[in-house]
């Protein structure tokens, strides 16, 4: 994927988290001003699940990766009750598949 592809991917995903972006300036949902940037969701797991996962509260119930040996990728299947997949991506990592997963299916709301 590239470069400006997961920049809009994580301009998005701060928008459906909750970040807001006044004048050029970034806010976190709570409204205090970010002076040392916003996460970068494709590439910061840590960030996928301190932010992103939270808000999918209602939507699924589990996350499952799965890596492929022979191509180095990433499977991330998003899933509900009875573990049926609402949405599944593939990339280069956990967390860009996390993000594709998480905007397919926000797309599809």
């Amino acid at each position: 994927m590239e470069k400006a592809d997961q920049v809009r991917l994580n301009h998005e995903l701060l928008i459906w988290v909750g970040f807001t972006l006044t004048n050029g300036v970034w806010s976190y949902p709570d409204g205090v001003t970010v002076d040392n940037g916003v996460p970068y969701f494709p590439e910061d797991e840590t960030a996928c699940f301190k932010w992103l996962v939270p808000k999918l509260k209602g939507e699924t119930n589990c996350i499952r990766f799965l890596q492929d040996d022979e191509i180095p990728t990433w499977d991330c299947h998003l899933m509900d009750r009875p573990r049926n997949t609402v949405s599944a991506e593939t990339a280069e990592t956990p967390a860009l598949a996390l993000c594709l997963a998480i905007q397919k299916l926000i797309r599809s709301k």
